[in-house]
Parts: structure tokens; C-alpha cells; sequence
């Protein structure tokens, strides 16, 4: 009974809303026909280009790992390479400081030996000028001494007598 009352309202629904057996077949074919269509030329071309996409993109994200890590190692080779040269200006540095060291010893050195050698000069010059007006005095007191001999002798005194009496006046000096 309900197996009639099933068929019976599934033909008044046929009837009632015109549903027809070829055209259904018909329709459901073109509907395939168009999913395959759709799917074919559609979906799978689109599919197709976002699998492409993804590629790129795991690419790209692979190529910005490489580039972070070609980065680090730059950036520790730059960082290297300016410790290396900080650690050989400080070397240089201190070379120079050494040798500036060494250069004002030298040169200290040598300004002391220019100055022993000027005092050795000026005190030889010094004995020199020392004798000079040594002999000077000692000439001019043998004059004088001349001088008040004649006086007090009353004699006119030679050129010989002039030597003996400086002579004995030079030999009693000090």
C-alpha cells in the first residue's frame, strides 16, 4: 500500500511538474558534459597555476633562507675582517708608539751628547781663555813690574834686563 501510494504520487509528480524521462537524461548529460568541461579547461588549469604559485612561493621562501644565511655569513666575514684590521691597527699602533719611544730615547741621547759635547767645548774654550788672560796678566804685571824697577833703580832698563826680571817674576808665581 505504501509502495502504491509512493508510485502513484511519483507519476502525479511527474505529471504535476512535467518531468520527462529523455529530457531529464538529456540534461543530466549536458550538466556532465559541462562539469567536464568546467573541470578540464577550468579547475584544473586554475588548480594547475596555484600549484605553480605554491612552487614559487616554497622558492622563494627557500631563496629568503639562503639570502638570511648569505647575509649572516657576510655580515661575520665583515665583522672578521674588521676585527682582524682593528686587531692589526692596534699592533701597528703599538709599533709606532715603540718606535716613537725608541726615536725620542735616541734623540734625548743624542741632544745629551750635543750637550756634553758643547759643555766639553766651552769649558776647553774656557781653559783657553783662561791661559790667554793668564798670560796677558802675567805679561802685564812682568810690564809693571819692569816699570817700577826702572823707577825705583833710576836705570833705564835693555831689552835683556826686561826678560831676566820677568823671567824671576813668572817663576815666583803661583
Amino acid at each position: 500500500m505504501n509502495t502504491l501510494f509512493l508510485a502513484a504520487s511519483f507519476s502525479e509528480m511527474v505529471d504535476n511538474f512535467g518531468l520527462h524521462t529523455e529530457a531529464f537524461i538529456a540534461h543530466f548529460i549536458a550538466f556532465a558534459i559541462l562539469a567536464a568541461v568546467v573541470v578540464f579547461f577550468g579547475i584544473k588549469p586554475v588548480m594547475r597555476q596555484l600549484e605553480e604559485r605554491r612552487e614559487r612561493i616554497r622558492e622563494g621562501e627557500a631563496m629568503h633562507a639562503r639570502s638570511e644565511q648569505e647575509l649572516a655569513d657576510v655580515q661575520e666575514r665583515s665583522q672578521g675582517i674588521v676585527n682582524e684590521a682593528r686587531d692589526q691597527a692596534k699592533g701597528e699602533l703599538e709599533h709606532a708608539r715603540k718606535l716613537a719611544e725608541t726615536l725620542r730615547e735616541d734623540s734625548a741621547a743624542k741632544a745629551e751628547a750635543e750637550a756634553k759635547g758643547i759643555l766639553e767645548n766651552a769649558h776647553q774654550q774656557a781653559q783657553i781663555d783662561a791661559r790667554r788672560q793668564e798670560e796677558a796678566l802675567r805679561g802685564e804685571f812682568a810690564r809693571l813690574l819692569a816699570q817700577a824697577t826702572q823707577q825705583v833703580t833710576g836705570k833705564v832698563l835693555t831689552e835683556a834686563d826686561h826678560r831676566a826680571i820677568n823671567a824671576e817674576a813668572i817663576n815666583h808665581l803661583p
